[in-house]
């Protein structure tokens, strides 16, 4: 009997081990990889903090045909901030572009004092600016509206809680990239119901897990980038999907999909933004936990 129970014990201890080992064996992080990501996050957070971020967002306003009126007033086509004159100005909608008036003088891309100018609706480098308050055109689909940031907004100075998975090397994948003969084009909608056409030059396909998925990326001027949805979404992660940016293929058109590297829309972190909708061929079977979580924030 005292056998059977010191062989029994013998068995469980290695047992233990082996499920130990295996254990700190999948936990292994390389730490050049650990850092890699450590910094993304940080430079993530950074970016979300600085004048050209998402979180100094305090205002989107459409714009219709013709006059539109401005200021804090209640009789005003669009409504600014309470910092702003109750009667600040007009904007009109030209054919080529937008004129705009002023009651006091503003600041033209930080470095002229006007009263009134016209600028291109399809350049967004040009912006205004009163005390914090920053202000400039942008375009959805046909749509057209102003923008503005608060570079003193309360929201700057408290914890940026963002929320991720822990990091996990698996998830950093090699897909394949297969171009198509003619692009594709999908039509994109945004959460402002906006419409436009977007091209896909191919299609990526990857493992994971034994099963096999594809995503359709996008061109940008660095790489590619694609938005997805996956099971965690509306869950974990949020609602409105993710997005992952990408290097161009190699001259094997191999493609790394680094999912520790995976972002929310802008839209998860500010309301006055106009994210898109990720199209129904990016919408995968598979719970990619890795990347960032839905954010929550502090209170």
């Amino acid at each position: 009997m005292s056998t059977f129970l010191s062989l029994s014990k013998t068995f469980f201890i290695l047992c233990y081990l082996i499920s130990s080992y295996g254990c700190f064996k999948n936990h292994y992080i390389d730490p050049k990889y650990e850092k890699e990501i450590r910094n993304f996050r940080k430079n993530r957070i950074k970016f979300l903090k600085s004048e050209k971020g998402y979180l100094n967002l305090v205002g989107l306003y459409w714009l219709k045909e013709g006059e539109n009126s401005f200021g804090s007033g209640k009789n005003n086509d669009i409504h600014f901030p309470k910092e702003f004159p109750k009667d600040f100005g007009t904007v009109t909608r030209l054919k080529k572009g937008f004129s705009f008036t002023f009651k006091e003088n503003v600041t033209l891309n930080n470095n002229k004092i006007i009263s009134s100018a016209t600028v291109d609706g399809d350049n967004q480098s040009n912006f205004f600016s009163y005390g914090p308050f920053q202000w400039f055109i942008i375009k959805s689909s046909d749509n057209y509206a102003i923008r503005m940031r608060n570079l003193e907004s309360e929201i700057l100075k408290e914890n940026l809680n963002l929320r991720f998975y822990r990091i996990d090397e698996t998830w950093k994948i090699i897909g394949k990239f297969i171009k198509y003969e003619d692009h594709k084009t999908h039509i994109i909608t945004n959460v402002r119901d906006h419409t436009y056409k977007e091209k896909i030059p191919g299609i990526i396909n990857f493992s994971m897990h034994g099963d096999s998925f594809s995503f359709e990326p996008k061109y940008t001027k660095d790489g590619m980038q694609v938005m997805f949805t996956d099971q965690t979404t509306g869950s974990e992660t949020f609602s409105g999907g993710r997005f992952l940016l990408l290097e161009y293929p190699d001259e094997n058109q191999e493609i790394i999909l680094d999912f520790n590297k995976a972002l929310n829309f802008p839209c998860a972190v500010n309301n006055y933004t106009t994210c898109p909708i990720p199209p129904k061929s990016n919408h995968i079977n598979l719970a990619i936990t890795a990347g960032e979580k839905i954010y929550i924030r502090e209170k």
